[in-house]
């Protein structure tokens, strides 16, 4: 269920294993996991498995969390 009011949502880009990491210290309201504009071509494939692998360990467990895909 996403709540009424998200006052802050952040774009984390897929291929950035850091920024992913960091999501479970942040204070946003929402996630977006990108797999549009912010992976170079190249990176697609292996951003689209990192953003799988990440939301079956758990990621955002608890938070909103969307993946932008392509």
């Amino acid at each position: 269920m996403v709540p009424a009011c998200l006052r802050s949502v952040l774009y984390v880009p897929g291929s950035n294993p850091r920024a992913l990491g960091k999501i479970p210290t942040l204070s946003a309201d929402a996630f977006i996991l990108d797999l549009e504009d912010a992976v170079a071509p190249e990176a697609k494939v292996a951003a689209r498995g990192r953003i799988r692998d990440a939301l079956e360990a758990g990621l955002g467990r608890g938070r909103t969390i969307a993946v932008r895909i392509n």
